[in-house]
């Protein structure tokens, strides 16, 4: 679902970027083995696996944000390269940077 140049940009800014996950159970097992410190949710996914993943990361305070395929949006934020917006997603997800922090 990322496009290449927001997997560089999340890389760069040191994120780990892991493989999509299907289903319930694979997020499971990836917060088993402590590989999940933040999450991207396609809205495309069936009903059941979108409610039942986001109970999941919020009951383990793993933050996490909706992303969809669409074109437009209605005021969310843009997964992309663009600097600007990935920099409104990390703060949404972990609050404004530190004095020591930048995301190139």
């Amino acid at each position: 679902m990322l496009t290449e140049a927001c997997r560089e940009q999340m890389t760069a800014a040191g994120a780990t970027v892991g493989l999509p996950l299907r289903s319930a159970r694979d997020v499971l097992d990836a917060m088993m083995e402590g590989d999940v410190d933040a999450a991207i949710i396609d809205i495309g996914v069936d009903d059941d696996t979108l409610l039942t993943v986001s109970i999941i990361l919020e009951s383990a305070n793993v933050p996490f944000l909706f992303a969809s395929r669409a074109k437009g949006n209605s005021g969310g934020y843009e997964v992309s390269g663009d600097i600007v917006e990935l920099r409104k997603i990390a703060d949404a997800l972990f609050g404004p940077p530190g004095t020591s922090s930048t995301l190139h």
